[in-house]
């Protein structure tokens, strides 16, 4: 990663392909410990020109990826395969990216302590990781973005760690050093600024003199532009020497905060580090407690050096339990007489004060901090007027007027990751008494929401505990109210600080924010919850109560979830939640079915009656846009169906377990299927609905039979059959027919299987089922080839072939056209065979049937092995097993064991 991408395991170095293999697995490194997309991993190999089966080809190179790591010792379950695509696990497996991340953090921890000759070793270690330009030799837009990016993030810690060794009073140590990054990188002033201090420090104040005016002729010469205001304050000092105040004149202001405890944000301090000469304002936002003024301060005070004439800081109240937000006019009141201004000579207009400020600003470098500010309004008046003074303003609000009149940057602020939530614990409690109880560490991370504010007030109370397990327990049995986090500072109350973001919504927006308790899993869509309330997110985002995640889902962290189920409780009548919960039920339950619909238009639909008013389920145009609809949500719908159980909605669970069927039958995702339709046969037997009952016996065999626990399948199958016989429901007792001679098919007990099916054919002949007849004549076919009859079983094939096509059903037309491979291949007629599987296999993957896809390119592996196309067959064969290996292991193992001849 820092240099060309390369893996080694415990004795050598593992070879794992070319240029699109080292992409590939330098996708899966940028991004290791989250999720990355199939369509992520193609724009990484091959830009916006992927070849036709760029899915398949990923897939083909992730699984020799994995193998090549599995070879290469570095375990089994380096890659695991997560929808919508892969994850990389490392875990305890060396990283070099992680490891420089981890080192550059321990120095500004270090740095941050005043310990800068330990920060700046951990730093010089750090940087031993670099061995040549990132992810050189790969050329991929996605990759050239990164690579700049690793590359950005090296050249910060090299200044970082050479302005620590000047300041420790090493100049000839390091001048050399300098010279070679600034010959490399000649308009990056900040190399220059060091060179010259450098050069100072060693006695050669002439070189940095010359070293200034290469740069001042080089921007001149290339670029049209004159050195910056920073290298000018260096260059003035090389030729003046420091300048000591006088005796009668009051110190550069320097108003900071002191630093309080302080964690990670490594990213987010880098930013700003990038932010230094380039911006003249930078807005810090995000939600109540997630630490901004933290963040501004430690960092304020990390580059107070950069800013010689002094630092301003004023608390503007914008969302303060201690008054109303401080006017811009008295804040601006506090600056001036920090400057100096005697009480006279301040102008008696706020515009004319305006003016003599920034007059005053110009031509120094300061830092302002403009804490907690409420809006733009309340900042705009105490900005810089001219470069060389930096604003840095902390808000709830994001100040978007900011961002478009005054060109603030805006860095938003996100929760602690874990590690960093550690670091804040242990600097709060101590290092060994976290080692002492790392489960009960990780546990109370999760209660805080990793929520700077909350580690901190938990923090506080588990001091006084016998053991911070103890205190987890205390913490779980007050889960669904903020008790725990009470104070009596209302500064530091949580629920209080929360509620200060709250009042400021409208009434609309606050009663969503409300019912937004009720979303089901990490996160809502848009549309999900419009059928909550139709009101507007984006003001919920403006206030940092909700955050967006992509394009149209948004989330809370638990604390604000549970703050919105105390509101909901307090505001809302019984009535009014539960309307709103039945609305959230029916989005997902007609949205899914919609979906349904368009991905399996031949399945045979079930009644749902008419959706709640106002629910708003989702529309889908295309078949593609359905599936994608089901990746995003399969997560969502399975907990609906748990909690549709849970609150007596008995029957919205059993028909969201029917509406998912399809989908989790052609992904692969067979256990969860099976669960779906355990709790749903529970939910309709609670409901004493028999046909609901009989049709989750069904499915739920359905699920068993792909997951091999061929007795549960029995059992259900029969249990539905006796439900339909009761009932005289002929329709349902010949699918369930097909059903059984799956069973026994699966378990090689052929003669019975053929029986059911001709007891199935008989049947839906005799009562006139139409709608089943191609799936008779298909099951019925397929088993004739199994015992050996293969011209009967091509006919009948062929039969049920053409009325699938005749009703427009790929799906049947998938699974038949397999069966008359099947068959044609055993009969000899290979290349016809090899027809059909093709066929089979495409329409697998438009449909995205994983089962169809991974059968059909195992059996025409088989028919190319048949027809002594030895490459052939083993080339599908693989393709087979990155397939096979995510739903099917058993399978994949005999494919496994056809490539090892």
């Amino acid at each position: 990663m820092l240099g060309p991408v390369e893996a080694r395991g415990p004795e050598s170095a593992i070879a794992f392909g070319g240029e699109r293999a080292r992409s590939l697995l330098a996708c899966l490194l940028l991004n290791a410990g989250r999720v990355v997309s199939v369509e992520q991993l193609i724009d990484a190999v091959w830009d916006d020109q992927p070849p036709a089966g760029a899915r398949i080809q990923v897939q083909n190179r992730v699984s020799t990826l994995r193998n090549r790591l599995r070879e290469g010792g570095l375990g089994d379950e380096v890659i695991l395969r997560h929808s919508p695509g892969y994850l990389l696990r490392l875990d305890d497996i060396p990283f070099d990216l992680a490891a420089f991340d981890a080192g550059v953090a321990r120095a500004e921890e270090l740095g941050a302590a005043g310990r800068i000759a330990d920060a700046s070793a951990e730093l010089a270690t750090a940087l031993e990781l670099w061995h040549g330009p990132a992810l050189s030799g790969l050329d991929t837009a996605y990759l050239r973005t990164a690579a700049q990016n690793l590359e950005e993030r090296h050249l910060r810690a090299l200044e970082t760690r050479f302005g620590w060794e000047l300041d420790l009073g090493r100049p000839t140590e390091v001048v050399d050093d300098l010279a070679m990054l600034v010959d490399q990188h000649p308009f990056r002033e900040r190399f220059v600024e060091l060179l010259m201090l450098a050069l100072t420090g060693a006695g050669r104040r002439s070189e940095a003199v010359d070293a200034y005016q290469n740069l001042r002729k080089r921007l001149a010469a290339e670029l049209g532009l004159d050195p910056g205001v920073a290298v000018q304050r260096v260059f003035r000092t090389v030729l003046n020497g420091p300048v000591t105040a006088s005796g009668n004149r009051r110190p550069a202001p320097a108003q900071l905060p002191a630093d309080l405890p302080f964690a990670g944000r490594t990213q987010q301090l880098g930013e700003l580090d990038a932010l230094l000469s380039a911006r003249s304002c930078v807005v810090i936002t995000g939600t109540a407690g997630v630490g901004k003024s933290a963040l501004a301060v430690h960092w304020a005070r990390r580059v107070a050096s950069r800013f010689p004439d002094g630092q301003l800081y004023v608390g503007l109240r914008g969302f303060s339990t201690r008054g109303q937000p401080l006017p811009a006019e008295e804040a601006l009141l506090g600056f001036l007489d920090a400057l100096e201004v005697p009480p006279e000579d301040i102008p008696a207009t706020h515009q004319g004060r305006i003016g003599l400020y920034r007059s005053l600003l110009a031509g120094r470098r300061m830092l302002i901090l403009l804490d907690d500010a409420h809006d733009a309004d309340q900042v705009r008046d105490l900005l810089p007027g001219a470069p060389g003074s930096l604003a840095v303003v902390t808000s709830r609000d994001p100040l978007a007027g900011l961002v478009v009149s005054e060109g603030a940057a805006q860095l938003a602020l996100r929760l602690l990751d874990p590690a960093e939530a550690r670091v804040l614990l242990a600097q709060r409690i101590g290092a060994d008494r976290l080692d002492a109880e790392p489960s009960a560490v990780s546990a109370l991370i999760e209660e805080c929401s990793r929520l700077p504010l909350a580690l901190a007030v938990a923090a506080a109370r588990a001091a006084s505990s016998t053991s911070l397990a103890s205190y987890v327990d205390r913490l779980r049995a007050a889960r669904g109210t903020l008790d725990a986090f009470a104070m009596s500072d209302r500064a530091t109350d949580v629920r209080g600080v929360f509620a200060l973001s709250y009042r400021t919504l409208s009434p609309d927006a606050a009663r969503l924010f409300r019912l937004l308790h009720l979303r089901i899993g990490g996160s809502i869509s848009a549309a999900a919850a419009s059928a909550l309330h139709r009101s507007s997110l984006d003001e919920l985002v403006d206030a940092h109560l909700v955050s967006r995640i992509g394009d149209d889902h948004y989330t809370t962290h638990d604390l604000l979830h549970v703050y919105a189920g105390e509101l909901a409780r307090e505001t809302d009548t019984e009535a009014d939640r539960t309307a709103a919960w039945h609305r959230l039920l029916d989005h997902y339950l007609h949205s899914a079915a919609a979906a349904d619909r368009m991905i399996f238009p031949a399945r045979q639909r079930i009644d749902l009656g008419p959706p709640a008013d106002e629910c708003g389920p989702e529309e889908f145009a295309t078949d593609t846009g359905a599936t994608a609809w089901f990746a995003r949500e399969y997560p969502v719908l399975l907990e609906a169906v748990r909690l549709a159980a849970e609150t007596g909605e008995f029957r919205r669970a059993w028909e969201l377990a029917w509406a998912l069927t399809t989908y989790l039958m052609r992904s692969g995702h067979w256990h969860e299927w099976a669960g779906a339709h355990r709790i749903g046969l529970t939910a309709a037997q609670r409901g004493d609905d028999l046909a609901a009952q009989a049709r989750s016996h069904r499915d739920l065999a359905n699920a068993s039979i792909r997951l091999r626990s061929y007795d549960a399948a029995r059992a259900n199958l029969q249990a539905a059959l006796d439900i339909y016989e009761q009932t005289g429901d002929l329709d349902a007792m010949g699918r369930t027919f097909g059903g059984m001679g799956w069973v026994e098919e699966r378990v090689e007990r052929y003669p019975e299987a053929l029986a059911l099916a001709e007891r199935k054919l008989e049947l839906v002949t005799r009562a006139g089922l139409t709608g089943q007849l191609p799936g008779a004549y298909n099951n019925l076919g397929w088993y004739k080839a199994l015992v050996g009859e293969y011209e009967e079983a091509i006919d009948l094939c062929k039969r049920g072939l053409e009325l699938y096509l005749a009703q427009d059903d790929k799906f049947g037309e998938t699974y038949t056209r397999s069966s008359l491979g099947y068959a044609l291949l055993h009969a000899g007629r290979h290349d016809e065979a090899i027809t059909q599987y093709r066929t089979a296999i495409d329409l697998g993957v438009e449909l995205g049937d994983k089962s169809a896809q991974g059968d059909g390119l195992h059996r025409l592996g088989d028919a190319h092995a048949a027809a002594g196309r030895t490459t052939a067959a083993r080339e599908n064969w693989r393709r087979a097993l990155s397939v096979l290996d995510e739903i099917d292991p058993k399978e994949a193992e005999t494919v496994r064991g056809k490539l090892a001849f």
